[in-house]
């Protein structure tokens, strides 16, 4: 296949930049990962020293030139990384409504424990019973020895007595508590409990001490006051929840971006500027604005690289390149470049995006110009020119790949109208395009 070819070149200048932009991202996940897990106490030494011993392979197969690897593996670890905070947040989130699940059963305790003190007709201290109505520990092991010391005295409750003793060591707090009938937990407080405190870290304090006061407070309701107040808090933390994981990943998405655009040398000041104070949408909107900045930016480098690669490449197998020739490139959108060693046939590139177009050209002067019998072997020979150029840039870390070409003499070899045909061994000068010198 020795005719015009469409081709798609990357260069190694491109790889690189988008291999550390993505190592980029992964650090910005990993210092936001550490600093969640470090404030929740929900990371180890060993976990950290694992996550920066990964970041560390990213980094080598940079230095080795596995850049699929990179690109396969980097966005693997940062997806683990944003999925693992969660994680390691809901178990935090379950201890925390498990501890409160504690504390209210032990206030409920606390309840039963006053009863009970009130029951026997004896005066109580008044800090005593203002502590138990409180469900303060202290309170409750002073209780709990108060009720002890009753039991223990010969009269009509020695039965009693002798069921808390039990001819062995005196009882304990908790084990007074223990022995005490469990209360179901209602599934939707446990539900709303586990919500508040997967919501603790996302909003401000004040909004989370509102729930935790409205869910005791429906804890200790009568049953048709109780669902009441619990269906408002389930819808009103739901949606709260809702919200806060999505303005959560906005703004992660919106730092790992700007790590990024760093990596590229942009400015990413005014992207992160001022997002405490932005809803979702407006981080969204951020998001996708520093994004097509970012893609232009890369496009712009990448177009640049890739005509740079292709002039030297070209040079270098022969091929007649001069100063200005890029930007003859980019006014025109192609470029003619004549070879030194056969004058009247050069050739055509000419560009869109990442894919070129290129084929072997001929050039007439006032309508003479090489014998058509001659064309074949022109063919034929840039099919050569090709692959030495797709083996130059695979050298340098870049890549050639041929998406679609024409046989030899498939079409009739282009012709190109210039002023005049060089003299074989004579000064070459650049083929005119349309009128004018490529220079």
């Amino acid at each position: 296949m020795s005719g015009p070819k469409v081709v798609r070149i990357v260069t190694r200048e491109e790889i690189l930049d988008i291999c550390h932009g993505m190592l980029a991202r992964v650090d910005a996940a990993l210092a936001e990962w550490t600093r969640i897990g470090e404030r929740n106490d929900c990371i180890d030494d060993a976990a950290l020293a694992a996550a920066r011993a990964r970041r560390a392979e990213l980094a080598e197969l940079i230095a080795a030139d596995r850049f699929m690897d990179l690109q396969k593996q980097a966005p693997i670890e940062e997806a683990f990384l944003r999925d693992d905070v969660q994680v390691r947040l809901a178990k935090v989130a379950a201890e925390q409504a498990a501890a409160r699940s504690r504390n209210r059963r032990e206030r409920e305790a606390a309840a039963s424990l006053l009863r009970a003190l009130r029951a026997g007709g004896e005066a109580l201290d008044a800090n005593l019973e203002r502590g138990l109505e409180r469900g303060d520990a202290a309170a409750l092991a002073e209780g709990f020895r108060v009720l002890a010391a009753r039991t223990a005295a010969p009269a009509a409750s020695r039965a009693l007595a002798d069921r808390l003793r039990l001819d062995g060591p005196p009882a304990s707090f908790a084990d007074w508590l223990a022995s005490r009938p469990a209360v179901d937990t209602d599934p939707a407080v446990a539900r709303i409990d586990a919500r508040i405190a997967e919501l603790a870290p996302l909003v401000d304090g004040p909004a989370v001490a509102d729930w935790t006061a409205r869910l005791d407070e429906a804890a200790d309701a009568e049953p048709a006051r109780r669902s009441l107040l619990l269906d408002g808090l389930d819808v009103a933390t739901g949606r709260a929840l809702t919200e806060a994981r999505a303005r959560a990943a906005a703004v992660l998405d919106l730092g790992l971006l700007a790590a990024e655009m760093r990596a590229a040398d942009l400015d990413a000041v005014a992207l992160a500027a001022g997002v405490e104070d932005l809803g979702t949408e407006a981080i969204a909107a951020r998001v996708a604005e520093g994004r097509a900045a970012l893609d232009a930016h890369r496009r712009a480098l990448s177009s640049a690289a890739r005509r740079t690669a292709v002039l030297e490449g070209l040079a270098g197998l022969g091929y007649e390149v001069t100063e200005g020739m890029r930007t003859t490139w980019v006014e025109e959108g192609r470029l003619v470049v004549r070879s030194a060693t056969r004058p009247d046939y050069g050739v055509e590139v000419s560009a869109a995006g990442e894919r070129m177009q290129m084929r072997p050209v001929a050039f007439d002067a006032g309508g003479v110009g090489p014998d058509p019998s001659r064309d074949r072997d022109a063919e034929t020979i840039w099919c050569g020119d090709v692959s030495a150029l797709q083996a130059g840039l695979g050298d340098a870390g870049g890549g050639l790949v041929i998406e679609r070409a024409l046989s030899v003499g498939a079409t009739p070899l282009k012709r190109i109208a210039v002023e005049a045909l060089p003299d074989a061994g004579a000064a070459v000068e650049v083929p005119a395009l349309r009128g004018r010198t490529l220079r």
